[in-house]
């Protein structure tokens, strides 16, 4: 796949690398064209020039009477000049047009008047003087090639002076133009065909990029690309595709896990559902079973001896006492769960509340010779519910004199932070195996079954004790107590001065 990448992108390197280069010589070669076409006719001009301004001034001369000899005397000079120039190859020859006789001349002698002349097209000049020219590089007399020629007359038509000069070599070179200029021109496009396949290559460089992460993108779902892009615009832009298509994969993979783990999250309530209504029917069948029992044993015998008769309504009355508890416990958890955002929380004295409840307990005579004591500082303002923490305690001490085996319970304050207080409520009984502990707070959990149907347990309390901790945003777990017994450590929040 990376091969087949790296061939496309160097197809697309070399694409883009012709046509730039084709339009960089395209322009060198134009360029150099229009500066060669512009020296050529400044070339041509200053021929002109030259060759006018020799005309021109014997043009003057005639005006001002000169003799044949002066006449030859100002060619001869002429020719002198011009012998280290290009023109060293000019004929200039001037003629008496009255007496049709040739007066003077400078190199080569052309009677002839070269082809394609037409000589009744005169122009007039500013002297009255009349001239016909012709500067035309490539045109051929049957003897040599023709470069420019003029004839030149007189206001008063008595004198002609006819310039020619030949396409010789030293004109073409000046024609040619200067050769350092397309050295120039040549070295300027190489310059610049460099420049370009450096500039292709790294453009090529960024399309691979892009296109290997298109590709892993599309055929990877687990890619997650880096880009090793340069930092130029097209870089710019494909960081940013590659930071969008990042954020998009976490935001998927983000939704993914939350649809994991809703979809965990409802199979749990749904096997929780299920194993609480396995759990209540079951835990109702057995107390329902037993008054059904004995009531239908007590309309069978109506001539059961009395005390028998009240035997079987005692036992009748404490499993319904117990049908009441549980149902009871069950209300209260669905209204812990279902109504935790709007239970009332106001700042409680936690000492005070606990100290009367200690007060309370203790005169109720259900503890007989357990010690419950607490050690909790005068200042200990709590944010909380009065019923659910007066609920929770009474769970626990329940729970602890049904099962505990202890002598002594009690309720200390063990850390503070400025957020919240940690408490300890702790026994000194049997306590219960390591094993059981992550199971406390799970509801109708029984470490011994038989035991907690007859103590009338229904396997509720911790249950309530967790959610009624959680429910005033605090939170509560079991551990070994050091002494012996279970020490429950649970924190509740502080009222901030």
């Amino acid at each position: 796949m990376k091969a087949k990448i790296t061939k496309r992108s160097s197809r697309y390197q070399l694409r883009l690398f012709l046509t730039a280069a084709v339009c960089i010589w395209v322009v060198v070669f134009l360029f150099a064209w229009v500066v060669y076409r512009h020296e050529k006719q400044m070339s041509i001009e200053s021929v002109v020039e030259r060759v006018g301004l020799s005309t021109g001034t014997v043009i003057n001369l005639h005006k001002i009477g000169t003799s044949p000899a002066e006449y030859q005397a100002f060619l001869n000079f002429v020719k002198f000049y011009l012998d280290d120039s290009y023109l060293t190859d000019i004929s200039i020859q001037v003629y008496d047009e009255k007496n049709h006789n040739l007066i003077a001349y400078v190199g080569r002698l052309h009677p002839d008047v070269p082809l394609g002349i037409d000589k009744d097209k005169y122009i007039t000049l500013n002297d009255s003087s009349t001239v016909v020219r012709m500067v035309y590089p490539e045109m051929e007399n049957p003897r040599e090639k023709i470069f420019f020629y003029s004839e030149c007359r007189s206001p008063d038509g008595e004198m002609k002076v006819r310039t020619y000069v030949p396409r010789g070599a030293e004109i073409d070179k000046v024609l040619a133009g200067q050769r350092s200029l397309f050295i120039l021109m040549f070295a300027i496009g190489i310059f610049g065909t460099i420049l370009v396949y450096i500039y292709t290559a790294h453009q090529a460089k960024n399309v691979r990029l892009l296109h290997e992460f298109a590709t892993r993108a599309a055929t990877d779902g687990d890619f997650v690309p880096m880009g090793d892009f340069p930092p130029d615009e097209i870089g710019d832009i494909s960081r940013t595709i590659i930071s969008i298509y990042n954020e998009r994969m976490q935001a998927n993979m983000r939704r993914e896990r939350e649809h994991a783990v809703a979809l965990k999250a409802t199979e749990e309530k749904n096997q929780i559902k299920r194993m609480l209504t396995d759990n209540i029917s079951h835990e109702l069948k057995t107390p329902i079973g037993i008054v059904h029992a004995y009531v239908e044993m007590l309309l069978g015998q109506p001539d059961m001896p009395e005390a028998d008769r009240m035997h079987f309504l005692e036992k009748t009355q404490q499993n319904v006492d117990r049908l009441i508890t549980m149902l009871n416990n069950l209300s209260t958890m669905t209204r812990l769960e279902e109504s935790s955002g709007n239970i009332p929380l106001k700042p409680i004295d936690f000492h005070a509340l606990v100290y009367n409840l200690v007060e309370d307990t203790r005169a109720s005579g259900i503890l007989h010779e357990v010690e419950l004591d607490c050690k909790l500082p005068a200042d200990c303002m709590v944010i909380g519910n009065e019923g659910l923490l007066n609920s929770v305690f009474n769970n626990l001490i329940k729970n602890s004199l049904a099962y505990s085996q202890c002598t002594h319970i009690g309720i200390d304050l063990v850390g503070r932070t400025d957020r919240y207080f940690t408490f300890s409520y702790h026994d000194n009984g049997v306590g219960v195996g390591d094993e059981h502990l992550p199971h406390l707070f799970d509801r109708f959990y029984r470490i011994d079954v038989g035991r907690s149907r007859k103590t009338g347990g229904t396997g509720l309390g911790l249950s309530i004790v967790k959610s009624s901790i959680n429910t005033m945003g605090g939170s509560i777990s079991a551990r070994q107590y050091k002494e012996g017994g279970l020490e429950f450590i649970f924190t509740l929040s502080r009222v901030r001065k």
